[in-house]
C-alpha cells in the first residue's frame, strides 16, 4: 500500500464538508452506556479514539467523562479536531509504535478505521492496541463487512467511491473478524447495514465488535 498516496486521499477527504460528521454513531453510544466505567464517575479513565476522523467520537468520549486522546493518519483530521477540542491531545501518527506507555488506556475505540489497512498492518495495529490497553480494558470498533457494496465490489481492493477513489479497503466475513480478534477475550459481534439515500441497490455494511485485552 502506497502510504503517501493514502495520506493524500484522506487529507483531501477531510477538507470536504461531507466528511465533517458531527453526530456519533448510535451503536457506539449504546455500547459505551453499558460499560462498567459509567458506574464510577469519581474516577478518571483514559480513552483513545483511534482513527478519529472528524472527531465526532472524540467528543463523545470526552462527554462520557474520559480523559480523551485522539489519533489519525491524516493531518487534516487532527487539525479539525484541535480546532474544535483544544483540551484534547490529538496526534497525527503515520507509523507504529504508538507514543504511549504500555497499559495506558481503559478504553480504545476504532470506528471505521481498521479495514483501510492491509492484513499485515492490522495485525501490527492490534498488537499495539493490546500493548497500550490495561489488562481487561475494552476495545470497541468496526470492520467493513463482505456484504458491503458501497465502497467496492468483492473482486477489487481499491475503493470505487469517488470521494476516496484509489484508496485501499478490505472486506471481512464474520469468521474473518473472529480470527482477526482471537488474541482478545470476551468478544461480542454485532452487525449494522444501511443503504445510501437514493441508492437502494447499494449496501453500507459493518461488523461491530466489543472485546477485552
Amino acid at each position: 500500500m502506497d502510504i503517501n498516496l493514502t495520506q493524500k486521499i484522506w487529507d483531501s477527504h477531510y477538507t470536504k464538508s461531507k466528511s465533517q460528521l458531527a453526530y456519533p454513531d448510535e451503536n457506539l453510544v449504546r455500547i459505551l452506556s453499558k460499560l462498567p466505567y459509567n458506574d464510577h464517575k469519581d474516577l478518571s479513565y483514559k480513552a483513545l479514539d483511534l482513527g478519529a476522523g472528524s472527531g465526532r467520537h472524540t467528543y463523545l468520549l470526552k462527554n462520557f467523562g474520559y480523559e480523551t486522546y485522539a489519533i489519525d493518519y491524516s493531518q487534516e483530521s487532527i487539525s479539525m479536531i484541535q480546532s474544535k477540542l483544544s483540551d484534547i491531545t490529538a496526534l497525527q501518527i503515520v507509523k507504529l509504535p504508538y507514543p504511549f506507555e504500555s497499559n495506558t488506556f481503559d478504553l480504545i475505540v476504532s470506528w471505521g478505521m481498521l479495514h483501510y489497512n492491509s492484513k499485515e498492518e492490522i495485525d501490527q495495529i492490534l498488537k499495539e492496541i493490546k500493548r497500550i490497553l490495561k489488562p481487561n480494558a475494552y476495545f470497541i470498533g468496526t470492520l467493513r463487512s463482505d456484504k458491503d457494496t458501497h465502497l467496492r465490489n468483492n473482486s477489487q481492493e481499491n475503493i470505487q467511491l469517488e470521494d476516496l477513489k484509489g484508496g485501499f479497503v478490505q472486506l471481512f466475513s464474520q469468521e474473518d473478524c473472529l480470527n482477526l480478534l482471537n488474541d482478545f477475550h470476551s468478544l461480542s459481534l454485532g452487525y449494522m447495514e444501511r443503504t445510501p439515500m437514493g441508492k437502494l441497490h447499494q449496501k453500507i455494511a459493518h461488523h461491530i465488535f466489543l472485546c477485552q485485552a
